[in-house]
């Protein structure tokens, strides 16, 4: 490098800095009096204007000077008045905690029916605060599944971090601060997006105050930050369905109580805030009564239960809304829970496991050894015999529940029970007064739901069926696309063969069964496993393939390995009384298969003894070993349990 060149370099570097010095003094958010919009923000390290960051170049009480990526704006202030590269504003400073009301009525609606593609909105979040360390979680629910898609993200040195999030349509995206308390998510906010949206999010938790500025919906997002809407909401778990209802009466009158001084004192609040209101109300008071008609107590009718809960809903027409689907904020949930419940009730009982297996078997679409036959021929007999002097739920544990979860014949069974549920849901759904988009978009979920985290293709006749009743284009395809997915998988994972771990990972160096072998004891067992585990932290998770909850969690390992990347963590899994085909695919498809991830599928005496020391009451169950080898008391948080887990993971890391 010549003498030249360094020269040049350091004088950049001398002009950068000196930009980068450049200070305003102020701290200021100027509001335009003509739209009711956050028009600018003028703080004292740099400047939001039209949705984005800009240093100053020149800084004078009266007078700025912006600059961005080579571009300026010339900004001159006076009183009420600013003026940003000619053009004159009339303003007003912003000091309350939210925009105030709106200099006009807005009659917009909601815009209906769903987009052809999917697009992306960007977030733009500045957070002042009194926190040393400010991280955040930005979520949105996919059109398609309705699964989240989450960000982790940290706030840089001036406060600020931006997140991209893919979307189909109106969507209503949430933001909240991570902490290492689960109760301390102080700063929370929902903000209605669109496919190309650019917003940005200003949260001054010093100063009480929140502004959003900019994406197609900012009337909207600022009224809701604004408005302190959300009633009481008064729990009924304990008690009966009647009084829940009598419970919710009072719910309601409170709420048009609210809702009427709320537009007295606010008369210029936007249609599309009136509509959310009143829809978010009708899905609080439906919650509780749906709840419980999900899940009868003993010696209640669900049909009774449903009954008494339509009469107090249908009035309302709750299930109709001018609100896109997901928009809806609580709504997609609560009409699964009726959909649920109505399936329930015309739902017929599924095939004896151990008859579906014979038949199959008898089919010749499976095969079965000599010792599985006689298996499921003695449970057959045990059964029909059946007097209450033997545990039968303990022999269909022990002898179908492997046989079931042979791959195999596990396709064959879910199959069997999606070609008898499914299309029930979706005659449940037709039969809902509900606008064509939300029909589409909830059958999807239902067919997805089906599909999706399978280890196997669905079945042709509820592809079939999905072709049948779904009709829009971009919501067929994400049906066919997850099922390809799985197929994809499957035949990759054919042609792959298995690769050791890389040295010197956790993976290598797992304790081999070998040498596991006549070990009984729980106690020893366990520690021979984690001896080669000293100075990690051990997450310890005991699940099983067919463990619907234990497959859930699973859902957000991603997450929880994200945040502790790096870090000297291990993942421990015991799989429970599941098939070695179907734990190996299992393993595979949920990408639980990485270096810091150490699996075992014990057999059945050393299963027993390994959960007995680990004191499992039920599944999934979660310990904790710190990084002596000793294994810490009581269970530990569960993944979905993000912060919790993080906490005591890292409690053991630095004691």
């Amino acid at each position: 490098m010549n003498k030249k060149t360094i020269i040049t370099i350091l004088l950049a570097l001398v002009a950068m800095a000196g930009r980068a010095q450049v200070k305003s003094g102020l701290d200021l958010c100027l509001r335009d009096e003509a739209t009711g919009e956050w028009l600018i923000g003028l703080f004292d390290d740099y400047a939001i204007y039209d949705c984005d960051y800009w240093d100053y170049a020149e800084a004078e009480k009266d007078h700025v000077v912006l600059t961005k990526d080579g571009l300026r704006k010339e900004i001159r202030l006076k009183k009420n008045t600013i003026t940003i590269d000619g053009r004159k504003h009339k303003t007003s400073v912003l000091t309350a905690r939210s925009l105030p009301d709106y200099p006009s009525k807005d009659e917009t609606a909601w815009p209906s029916g769903i987009p052809a593609e999917e697009d992306s909105v960007t977030l733009r979040v500045c957070v002042n605060t009194y926190r040393e360390k400010a991280e955040f979680v930005t979520f949105i629910n996919r059109m398609f599944n309705d699964k989240q898609v989450k960000e982790l993200t940290s706030v840089d040195a001036l406060g600020r971090f931006e997140v991209r999030m893919p979307v189909v349509g109106p969507a209503v995206m949430g933001i909240f601060s991570d902490s290492q308390h689960p109760l301390e998510h102080t700063l929370w906010r929902l903000l209605a997006v669109e496919g190309g949206d650019t917003l940005l999010l200003y949260m001054d938790d010093k100063n009480d105050r929140t502004y959003v500025m900019g994406g197609k919906f900012a009337r909207f997002n600022n009224e809701l930050i604004g408005c302190d809407f959300q009633p009481d909401f008064v729990r009924t778990d304990e008690q009966t369905i009647d009084s829940t209802i009598v419970q919710q009466r009072h719910y309601m009158e409170a709420c048009h109580e609210r809702m009427d001084s709320l537009y007295a004192s606010r008369p210029n609040l936007s249609r599309r805030f009136r509509t959310y209101y009143q829809d978010y109300i009708q899905y609080q008071f439906a919650y509780p009564m749906l709840l419980k008609c999900c899940w009868p107590s003993a010696g209640e009718s669900q049909n009774q239960l449903l009954q008494k809960t339509e009469a107090e809903l249908n009035p309302l027409k709750w299930t109709r809304s001018e609100l896109p689907l997901m928009c809806r904020y609580g709504f997609g949930t609560i009409i699964k829970y009726y959909v649920s419940a109505l399936t329930d009730i015309r739902q017929t009982s599924l095939t004896d496991p151990s008859d579906f297996i014979m038949q199959l078997y008898q089919d010749g679409k499976v095969q079965l050894s000599d010792d599985e036959l006689q298996k499921v021929k003695s449970f057959q007999t045990l059964r029909a015999n059946y007097n209450g002097d033997v545990d039968l739920n303990n022999a269909f544990q022990s002898d179908i529940i492997p046989i079931l979860g042979k791959p195999l014949i596990t396709q064959y069974w879910d199959w069997e029970q999606s070609e008898r549920s499914v299309p029930i849901e979706v005659s449940v759904i037709n039969s809902l007064d509900l606008d064509e988009a939300t029909r589409e978009i909830l059958k999807t979920h239902t067919f997805m739901k089906d599909i999706d985290g399978k280890s196997h293709v669905a079945s042709p006749r509820v592809m079939e069926l999905a072709h049948q009743e779904i009709h829009h284009p971009r919501l067929i395809q994400a049906i066919d696309d997850t099922n390809q997915r799985i197929a994809d998988f499957l035949a990759e994972q054919l042609r792959q063969q298995k690769v050791a771990p890389e040295s010197g990972t956790p993976a290598s160096r797992r304790v081999a069964e070998e040498e596991l072998k006549g070990i009984t004891d729980g106690n020893q067992l366990f520690d021979r496993i984690v001896a080669p585990f000293r100075n990690y932290v051990v997450y310890v998770d005991v699940w099983g393939t067919w463990c619907g909850p234990c497959c859930a969690e699973m859902e957000y390992v991603p997450d929880l390995k994200k945040r502790l990347v790096d870090k000297p963590v291990v993942y421990l899994y015991f799989c429970n009384n599941s098939p070695e085909d179907a734990w190996r695919t299992f393993i595979s498809q949920k990408h639980l298969d990485t270096d810091n991830a150490v699996h075992y599928n014990l057999p059945k005496a050393q299963e027993s003894a390994i959960e007995q020391y680990l004191e499992v009451s039920g599944f999934p169950t979660y310990r904790l070993v710190d990084t002596a080898g000793r294994l810490m008391p009581g269970a530990a948080p569960r993944p979905s349990n993000l912060s919790g887990t993080v906490s005591a993971i890292e409690q053991l890391l630095n004691p």
